[in-house]
């Protein structure tokens, strides 16, 4: 497992189809620190974008 559980947290409400600002309204962040989360999730999972990140995690179990 490669993500953090902040991080884990930040891409669970992304693949409920929250929006950055949404998730840092929920997480109490600033949507510049969602963003970076959401850079840092997909550079760890391999995935080219957001919903390449989310369906790598589904599929490795992540999610």
């Amino acid at each position: 497992m490669p993500l953090t559980p902040r991080e884990l947290s930040v891409l669970s409400l992304a693949a409920e189809g929250a929006s950055v600002s949404e998730i840092a309204r929920s997480l109490h962040l600033c949507n510049g620190t969602v963003r970076n989360y959401m850079a840092a999730i997909t550079r760890k999972t391999g995935g080219r974008n957001r919903v390449d990140a989310i369906r790598i995690s589904h599929s490795a179990g992540w999610l």
